[in-house]
This record gives structure tokens, sequence and C-alpha cells, in this order.
């Protein structure tokens, strides 16, 4: 049966901050080894694709992330969700986007201005 997220009650920010913490290391290691060539591209769509049927699992109205690291996070989501393997594999410019939000993501990159990205 189809359930509308209006009459879900609110999901807790913890819940929502721990969905992204256990995902985020994951989408970040796998973008980073199809830049580097270690894992499919394909694969790596999968990945996304499975952390984003848990997303909608919760049933979190989309909307503006809580903080930094989330909205990284979407960003890079984004960015898998939207560019063909072409596009990543040979731009360098869209390379670095990916890798530098997989490494702040990682815990080893620092945050950038444009990393903003928002709920589905």
């Amino acid at each position: 049966m189809l359930k509308l997220v209006s009459s879900q009650p609110e999901v807790p920010s913890e819940q929502i901050s721990q969905h992204i913490a256990d995902y985020a290391p994951a989408i970040a290691l796998s973008a980073l080894g199809t830049v580097n060539g270690d894992v499919n591209y394909d694969s790596m769509k999968v990945t996304v694709t499975e952390h984003l049927h848990d997303w909608w699992k919760l049933s979190v109205p989309s909307g503006t992330p809580d903080d930094n690291y989330e909205s990284a996070y979407w960003y890079l989501v984004h960015l898998l969700e939207s560019l063909e393997e072409h596009e990543l594999l040979g731009n360098n410019f869209m390379q670095f986007k990916v890798t530098s939000t997989a490494q702040y993501l990682l815990g080893v990159g620092e945050h950038q201005t444009k990393m903003q990205g928002i709920r589905p």
C-alpha cells in the first residue's frame, strides 16, 4: 500500500544522521574506487541505488540537510546519479569534484563551499 510521507511520523534527526554516517563512507569509497579504476562503474551505481532505496524506506521529506556533512553527502549522491560513465571517467573536472567530496566524507579532505546538496 502506498504511504504518504506527510502521513508518517517525523523521523528523528539522530536516525537520519546515523543513516548518513552508515552510508557515506561506502559511497565515498565506491566513488573513489571508480575514479581510480578499482571499482566497476556499474557496481558503484548499484551501491548508490541501494542507498536510495533504503533512504526512501525512512520516509524523510526532501529539503535542507542538517549539516555540511549531510549536504556534501547528497551532493556526491547527486553527482554519481547524474553522471554517465564517460562523463565521470573522461572529465578531469568531474573527477576532481567527486574525489574532493568523497575525501571530505572520509575525513581526509576539507569541506568546499560548492559541496551543497539537498535531500531528495
